[in-house]
């Protein structure tokens, strides 16, 4: 990823109305979790920033690895040191190593997702709680995924299907961000058409006044709130909690 890029994402993520509503996903699984197991081992799966590690590290201890050392020794400079480098196709931990294992947009990214998966129930315990987040449908496809390197979209049926090819028991696995499909849809394709040539970017870019923030971020917490009830049936991205 463009390091501009890797910049702005690390000075929106705590934040942006998007990034805050796929962390109340999280908490509100791993807090369960939590409750169930007490002290948690985490391993955080394509770090990126390491923001994640703000709000992971009060339910145990967390790891995290990422491919890009430049990316690692910005999140070092940042004090985050529980990063190392290394491939999500061939993790260097043992098997059974972790009670939670946290993929947030993170298999879109790799050529061999399967290999990913593989070695995600590989280190994950018996019983643990494996989180995942990925953009869907490739008819999305914008500036957005070029910019952060994105190999694919996903659709439910073909992300289920590859988990529970691999062994995974599926306990949640719904789309979200259904409400902003629509305009999402229309802003991307319009983007396709007017910054052909250009150099990508994210949607992240666009700056957003603090009222439109705000009614964003309700519109997630309130799908986030229909989704303890139902799987939505459509949406921009995919999220997925399973174990082995």
């Amino acid at each position: 990823m463009d390091l501009a890029e890797f910049d702005k994402m690390f000075e929106i993520e705590e934040t942006n109305w998007w990034y805050r509503g796929r962390r109340r996903l999280v908490l509100e699984w791993l807090e369960r979790l939590h409750q169930e197991r007490g002290r948690l081992r985490i391993l955080d799966i394509a770090s990126a920033t390491g923001m994640s590690f703000r709000f992971l590290e009060k339910f145990g201890d967390v790891r995290g690895i990422d491919i890009s050392e430049e990316t690692i020794r910005l999140c070092k400079s940042r004090g985050v040191d529980r990063i190392v480098r290394a491939d999500a196709m061939k993790l260097p931990f043992r098997d059974d190593s972790f009670d939670a294992v946290l993929a947030l947009d993170a298999l879109e990214h790799f050529d061999d997702d399967h290999a990913a998966i593989e070695e995600i129930r590989r280190v994950a315990r018996p019983g643990a709680l494996i989180l995942i987040t990925v953009p869907a449908f490739m008819f999305l496809w914008s500036p957005h995924d070029d910019a952060y390197q994105h190999v694919r979209r996903y659709t439910r049926g073909e992300l289920g299907g590859k988990l529970t090819q691999h062994g995974l028991t599926l306990k949640k696995l719904s789309y979200y961000s259904m409400t902003l499909m629509p305009p999402v849809f229309v802003m991307r394709k319009f983007r396709q058409l007017t910054q052909r040539g250009e150099v990508a970017h994210s949607d992240f870019f666009v700056s957003l006044p603090k009222p439109i923030e705000a009614i964003l971020s309700a519109i997630m917490q309130s799908e986030i709130t229909l989704m303890r009830k139902l799987n939505l049936p459509f949406g921009v991205s995919l999220f997925c909690a399973c174990s082995p």
